[in-house]
């Protein structure tokens, strides 16, 4: 029995030492995990960030409907190259104008000339 006793002093010893180990280990791994109030915290913060990120998606998806779709473009293009087109010709216009103007003012300075010159006499 003398033997057995050295061995369960050593065994209780040993359980002693492993039990410290647990003990300490548990206590290290207390400080590793989060507590439920900063847990809670955390949570409150990212529901309100997420209501927040939420509404502005919606008010984005509001604003993208409200723009035109592919066929509203392509009808808008097509009516800025008719415009461009009036344009292109209205200006062709104004040039003709312009150079009907110059072919009637040369004629009517010359009569205004002779007639002022004739005035002067």
């Amino acid at each position: 029995m003398d033997w057995w006793d050295k061995i369960l002093n050593v065994l209780s010893l040993v359980l002693v030492v492993i039990q410290g180990l647990l003990a300490w280990a548990l206590w290290s791994l207390r400080k590793q995990f989060v507590s439920a109030e900063h847990c809670d915290g955390k949570c409150a913060a990212m529901a309100e960030k997420h209501a927040a990120l939420s509404q502005a998606q919606a008010q984005l998806e509001q604003a993208q409907k409200a723009l035109p779709d592919a066929d509203e473009v392509q009808a808008m293009a097509v009516q800025l190259a008719e415009i461009e087109g009036s344009i292109k010709a209205v200006m062709a216009t104004v040039q003709g104008q312009a150079e009907l103007m110059a072919r009637i003012e040369r004629p009517l300075n010359l009569l205004l000339e002779h007639h002022v010159r004739r005035g002067d006499r």
